[in-house]
């Protein structure tokens, strides 16, 4: 992959309130849209108001379900125009998705115990 392009999340979403995993997946939908094209991506924080971590679940974090391995991922996304605090957020997201995904089957059963006994 040699073109890099540059995705600025407040273009994509219409503007700084990114706190949607509808708003996330229209983000995961563009990266994962140049990454078919054979294109490296920057991804831009610019111009953000407000930031959760379920956007960050959508837009970042399901990258690691499996599909891109982490070296990928690493070498063709880079984060740009973030804060410190924003970047800290992103990697417990981050951080969080690769734990799920890599056991994804215990955490499932987990959740489903939590909502069957909450049920009864």
């Amino acid at each position: 992959m040699a073109d890099r392009i540059t995705l600025k999340i407040f273009d994509i979403v219409g503007g700084p309130v990114w706190v949607s995993t509808e708003d996330g997946q229209k983000v995961f939908d563009k990266i994962t849209a140049a990454f078919k094209a054979g294109r490296s991506v920057d991804l831009s924080f610019a111009n953000q108001g407000n930031l959760i971590t379920a956007f960050l679940n959508a837009a970042i974090g399901q990258l690691y379900s499996g599909e891109y391995e982490e070296v990928f991922l690493k070498q063709h996304l880079a984060f740009c125009d973030i804060s410190d605090d924003d970047r800290a957020m992103l990697e417990r997201a981050i951080d969080n998705a690769k734990r799920y995904f890599a056991n994804r089957s215990a955490y499932d059963q987990a959740w489903k115990e939590v909502v069957d006994e909450d049920e009864e």
